[in-house]
């Protein structure tokens, strides 16, 4: 991100989904900032599902730019235990956004998309040019689908009223203040939750999801919302947001291992749900706006644990 603190400064800036892991890390990097007006709302201050609630509360505030981080966000047994939730509530939420940061007059907005966006069919690693290339995974398609509806939307909108936008196509997104579901959250989250519990009981083993096969690319959230500024500062379109290196899942498990100091067995269980075998993303078009990651797998495990372990009486699940 570009290192002025006060490129922002005549700006009001509006994030939704602001208490999460990605708005937290937006939060902590915005406070550093000069900037005019910042308000990032919770779901007691205004019902996203609710267009005329969100109306109200963008044509009053009236920003200039919108982080758009909010939606029904789930890891890949809950996409598809809750397939029907998971494409309504992200498209309507979606569709009230970007129709009110419109309607308030908002210079552009910058959203998540996700990278469960891509098809099996695209070419490894994954460009945004891409991004229509065969339908997402059916582990996630309903939850894939409505985040591309997000994009049409954007383009239509910077088509016809000249709305500027940047689609952020977020990767495994990881670190404080996420939510630590062991059933249904995404894998990060919930190894971490799952090594702490074992710790905490003196468990003799942990059983993992599938068999550690699968390919990711593990972002950490301060190094995405810095990604996110990056774009809202000086990009436009769909820009992966990844670190642009992608790592089996057994690493991701041997990192949570050595932040937990779990010295049991390991176990894997096949039978569940891997999703898609292999991602890998061209971050090409988002470095080149000057951005580049600063933590790497064990650092941002090691980080996102530690405050996992510190903050056990106020975690999501």
């Amino acid at each position: 991100m570009t290192s002025s603190a006060s490129i922002f400064k005549n700006d009001r800036i509006l994030i939704t989904g602001a208490g999460g892991v990605l708005g937290s890390a937006l939060r902590r990097l915005t406070a550093e900032m000069e900037i005019e007006a910042l308000l990032a709302p919770t779901r007691a201050d205004c019902d996203l599902m609710d267009a005329k609630s969100v109306t109200a509360l963008f044509t009053a505030f009236r920003p200039t730019i919108v982080l758009h981080l909010a939606g029904r966000v789930s890891g890949v047994q809950g996409n598809i235990t809750f397939a029907g939730a998971a494409f309504y509530e992200n498209a309507m939420i979606n569709l009230n956004v970007v129709e009110a940061a419109r309607l308030a007059g908002c210079r552009k907005v910058v959203a998540a998309g996700t990278t469960a966006i891509y098809s099996d069919a695209a070419p490894l690693p994954m460009k945004e040019s891409d991004l229509w290339l065969g339908p997402p995974h059916g582990s996630e398609g309903p939850y894939g689908h409505a985040k591309r509806a997000m994009f049409a939307h954007l383009e239509a909108y910077a088509q016809q009223y000249g709305l500027d936008f940047g689609y952020m196509i977020c990767t495994n997104l990881y670190g404080p203040n996420d939510r630590f579901d062991e059933v249904y959250g995404h894998v990060v989250p919930s190894l971490i939750s799952r090594f702490h519990n074992a710790v905490q009981t003196q468990a003799p083993s942990v059983t993992i999801w599938g068999d550690g096969s699968p390919t990711r690319d593990f972002l950490f959230a301060d190094d995405a919302a810095s990604a996110f500024l990056t774009v809202a500062a000086s990009g436009s379109g769909a820009y992966n947001t990844a670190t642009g290196r992608s790592l089996p899942i057994r690493d991701l498990v041997e990192a949570v291992r050595t932040a937990s100091g779990f010295q049991g067995e390991i176990l894997w269980d096949t039978d569940k749900p891997k999703g898609q075998l292999r991602r890998a993303y061209d971050v090409t078009r988002l470095t080149d706006l000057g951005w580049a990651p600063k933590f790497d797998l064990k650092a941002g495990v090691k980080a996102t644990y530690d405050w996992f372990a510190q903050n056990t009486g106020a975690i999501r699940r």
